[in-house]
């Protein structure tokens, strides 16, 4: 298996992940790790032009070497619709709402398949893939990680937060928050009624820890991009590109702003990662509907590049 001034989104609240199904025991699985080696032959050393011919016809390291999770979604031909508690290689589906959540084969950037979710005008919720037990990118809790992804936005209707990838577990000892669960999300914040690219935290503290950063990039539709995302919980970093660029969003340490009690400058705590996912998911209606496809997700403890 080969295997993101003011808010209009004032007030901004439970933009967290509300879906109460984060925290279920998982059965373990086997996550699709691929362990690629190859032998170096002794002897001669060639010549100094077979050697550069050589290199440049090697191309890119393989993303899928070692603990690397990689899901392209195209070990599941017999699988459509997706369901509420659904398992399938990796993945566990939380899905709420009528809305599509399915694995289908109108748009997709290797193979034929793709992760589809849609939510109507209106609607919230929508579709997620969570990690289902143990696999071993994260076996031992990593507090650092790397991922990327295609996706590709069709109707870009909006809401006040919806997310499209997050990494979550017990916030990092040592911090006043140790122990309660800590996500990290890749998601859009409105703003002048559009998509912009935003990262939030989320600690189900008392109250809750719902921090914010906005980019001033707006998610474009009609055409597939490739997200590239780093946490690190320990120096509490996160960055977000689009096709190999520089970073567009950074947090350091806080963000933008919080919502309700928890002061503007509130450290971002972040998780002992123990799970992570893809989808879409809104907290809020939306003024429109939305419809994203999801393809070639790659999460390491290294950097990965875009194809």
């Amino acid at each position: 298996m080969r295997i993101l001034a003011a808010l209009l989104l004032l007030p901004l609240i439970a933009c967290g992940d509300d879906d109460g199904t984060d925290t279920d025991a998982a059965v373990a699985t086997d996550a699709g790790r691929r362990d690629m080696s190859a032998d170096a032959d002794g002897g001669e050393e060639p010549d100094a032009a077979v050697t550069e011919d050589a290199g440049s016809d090697l191309g890119a390291p393989d993303p899928c070497a070692g603990d690397a999770l990689c899901e392209d979604f195209e070990s599941y031909a017999d699988r459509t619709a997706v369901g509420d508690g659904d398992r399938f290689g990796p993945w566990r589906a939380v899905h709420r709402g009528g809305g599509a959540f399915d694995l289908d084969e109108t748009r997709a950037v290797s193979g034929s398949h793709s992760l589809h979710v849609r939510i109507g005008d209106g609607d919230r919720e929508g579709g997620r893939l969570f990690t289902d037990g143990d696999i071993p990118i994260l076996a031992g809790g990593p507090t650092e990680l790397h991922g990327r992804m295609m996706m590709y936005v069709g109707d870009n209707g909006h809401s006040v937060h919806w997310t499209w990838a997050g990494v979550l577990g017990p916030t990092m000892d040592g911090t006043p928050v140790a122990g309660l669960r800590s996500t990290y999300l890749f998601s859009s914040l409105r703003q002048d009624d559009a998509n912009q690219f935003s990262s939030v935290v989320y600690i189900n503290s008392d109250p809750a820890q719902d921090c914010w950063n906005r980019s001033d990039t707006p998610i474009p539709s009609g055409e597939w991009m490739c997200l590239q995302w780093s946490v690190d919980s320990e120096g509490r970093h996160i960055e977000v590109s689009r096709d190999g660029a520089s970073p567009f969003l950074v947090v350091d340490e806080t963000g933008q702003g919080c919502v309700g009690d928890v002061a503007n400058d509130s450290p971002w705590y972040g998780p002992v990662i123990d799970q992570l996912y893809v989808g879409t998911w809104s907290f809020h209606p939306m003024t429109g509907p939305l419809e994203v496809w999801i393809d070639d997700v790659v999460v390491d403890t290294e950097p990965v590049a875009c194809p």
